[in-house]
C-alpha cells in the first residue's frame, strides 16, 4: 500500500526526482540501478536491487501540479533501502514517521539514519 508524503514535508524527494530526471531514463545511483518514468502527466522513480525496491510517485509532475504528495511503496528490506535512500537524514526520519512500520522498526530506523 502506497504511503503519502507531502513534498514539502520531505523535500529530499524532490532533490531526488529532479537528479533522476537529469540522469533518465535509466541510470545508477549510489550503486543502485534506478530509472524515471512519465505516466502521462505523473512521473515514476524506481530503485530496484536483490534486496528493494522503491517507486516514489509524483502525482501531475509533469503537468506542473505539484500540491499532491508522492506516494511512496517500499518492497523487501525497509532499512537497507533508507540506508541507500540519498536525502537529508532529516527527510529520510521524516518519511519513517509516515510508513507503516510498527513502533519498534520506526525507532530502530529513526535511530540507524
Amino acid at each position: 500500500m502506497p504511503t503519502s508524503i507531502p513534498l514539502t514535508g520531505c523535500p529530499g524527494l524532490i532533490d531526488l526526482m529532479l537528479t533522476g530526471e537529469g540522469l533518465c531514463p535509466s541510470f545508477t545511483l549510489n550503486g543502485v540501478q534506478c530509472a524515471v518514468e512519465r505516466v502521462e502527466g505523473h512521473a515514476c522513480f524506481e530503485a530496484v536491487t536483490p534486496d528493494f525496491g522503491l517507486s516514489v510517485i509524483y502525482p501531475g509532475w509533469y503537468a506542473g501540479e505539484h500540491g499532491a504528495p508522492a506516494q511512496i511503496v517500499i518492497v523487501g528490506d525497509t532499512q537497507d533501502c533508507l540506508q541507500w535512500l540519498p536525502i537529508d537524514p532529516a527527510d529520510k526520519r521524516a518519511l519513517i514517521n509516515r510508513l507503516p512500520l510498527d513502533e519498534i522498526n520506526k525507532t530502530m530506523f529513526t535511530l540507524a539514519v
